[in-house]
C-alpha cells in the first residue's frame, strides 16, 4: 500500500491565492496524456491554498520534447507551471536525443496518477493475430508520434525477426488508431490506458494484443507476453529492461527546476489530496482510467535511479529510430 504525507498546515503562505496555474499536457488533445492531464487539472485547485484558477494546454511536439524543454527551461519557476511529460524522457535523456534540453532527475516530481503500459495490437479483421503471425508475414503499424511506436515495433523485427512495417506521420494515438479501423495499416502501438480509457476493443475483442513493453504483465493481460520475454540474451534483455522502466512513470506531473522547496511541497500535497478527492476519483471511475497512484517524493527517487543502458544498446537505440 501506498502511504501519501499528512497535507501541509492549513496556514502555508496563500501564493496561488489570484493566480493562474497552467498544466501543460504533452500531448495532442485525446488519448491518455490529454485525459490525466485535463482530469487533475479539474480538481487540483481546489486543494491549492488560494483556490488559483488552473487551466490545461496541450503542448505536443518532437515526440514530448517540446513540452519537456518548455517546463525545463522556460516555464516560470513559481510553481504556477506544472506539466505531464511522456513517461520516455528519460530514455530521451540517455540516449542524447537531439533537441534534449533538460535533466529529468532535476524536475520537481509531483505525483503520479498510474503506471503505464505500451503494447502492439491489431485490428480483428488483420491477419497478424499474434506475435509469431508478425514473424511470418509483414504488418503494417501505424506510428502515431511517441518513441516507443517505432523503436520498439524496429528492435523486435532486429531481435526476434518480425516483420513489421512503421508507416510514420500520424499525429497521436488517436490518428493512428484512426487508419487502423480505415484499413490503411494493420495495427498501431498505444498504451492500455489510452485504448482501455477511449474504447471498448479489449473487452470486445475488436483488437489482437501482440506484446505488451513494461517489465511485467499488466493484470487484465496476463496471457500477453511481455517484450522481455521474447529476449535470449543477456545484452537483449538489459536493453528491454532498460526501456520497459518508462512504464513505471507513467502519467506523472513536474513541475520546472528551482521552484521554491516549500512551493514544491504544497504542489506534492496537493497532488495527493488531488488523487484521494471523491470527485476526482468518481471521475477517473466513469473514464474506466487506470489509477496506480505514487507519491512526489518517491517518484523523484525512482526516477533518480533509472538505470543506465550500454554504449552499445544506445548505439542499438538510436539506429532503431533512424530505420
Amino acid at each position: 500500500m501506498v502511504l501519501f504525507p499528512a497535507p501541509l498546515n492549513a496556514q502555508a503562505p496563500d501564493f496561488f491565492k489570484g493566480k493562474t496555474v497552467t498544466v501543460y499536457i504533452s500531448t495532442p488533445v485525446g488519448g491518455s496524456y490529454d485525459l490525466y492531464g485535463r482530469l487533475v487539472a479539474r480538481h487540483i485547485g481546489r486543494h491549492l491554498p488560494g483556490n488559483p484558477t488552473i487551466i490545461a494546454s496541450n503542448m505536443p511536439g518532437a515526440g514530448g520534447i517540446t513540452c519537456a524543454n518548455f517546463t525545463y527551461n522556460l516555464a516560470p519557476k513559481d510553481g504556477t507551471a506544472i506539466a505531464i511529460l511522456f513517461q520516455g524522457m528519460g530514455d530521451e535523456q540517455a540516449l542524447s536525443t537531439k533537441g534534449v534540453q533538460f535533466d529529468i532527475t532535476k524536475f520537481n516530481w509531483i505525483g503520479r496518477v498510474t503506471s503505464n503500459v505500451e503494447m502492439v495490437y491489431t485490428w480483428h479483421s488483420s491477419a497478424t493475430k499474434t506475435i509469431e503471425d508478425a514473424q511470418s508475414r509483414e504488418t503494417i503499424l501505424a506510428a502515431g508520434g511517441g518513441p516507443a511506436t517505432v523503436i520498439y515495433p524496429t528492435l523486435l523485427n532486429k531481435i526476434i525477426g518480425t516483420r513489421f512495417k512503421i508507416i510514420r506521420g500520424y499525429v497521436g494515438a488517436q490518428n493512428a488508431n484512426l487508419a487502423m479501423q480505415r484499413g490503411e495499416v494493420d495495427g498501431a502501438t498505444s498504451s492500455y490506458n489510452t485504448v482501455s480509457t477511449t474504447t471498448d476493443w479489449l473487452t470486445t475483442g475488436k483488437v489482437n494484443v501482440l506484446v505488451q513493453y513494461s517489465p511485467d504483465r499488466h493484470p487484465n493481460l496476463s496471457s500477453v507476453r511481455t517484450i522481455g520475454e521474447l529476449a535470449t540474451t543477456s545484452e537483449d534483455k538489459a536493453l528491454f529492461a532498460f526501456l520497459t522502466q518508462a512504464s513505471a512513470i507513467g502519467r506523472s506531473f513536474v513541475v520546472p527546476p528551482d521552484v521554491p522547496k516549500e512551493r514544491v511541497e504544497i504542489l506534492r500535497a496537493a497532488f495527493d489530496a488531488t488523487v484521494k478527492d471523491s470527485q476526482f476519483l468518481a471521475e477517473l471511475q466513469q473514464a474506466r482510467a487506470e489509477y496506480d497512484p505514487l507519491p512526489g517524493e518517491s517518484l523523484q527517487q525512482l526516477v533518480a535511479q533509472k538505470t543506465e543502458l550500454s554504449l552499445a544498446n544506445i548505439e542499438r537505440v538510436q539506429a532503431a529510430r533512424r530505420d
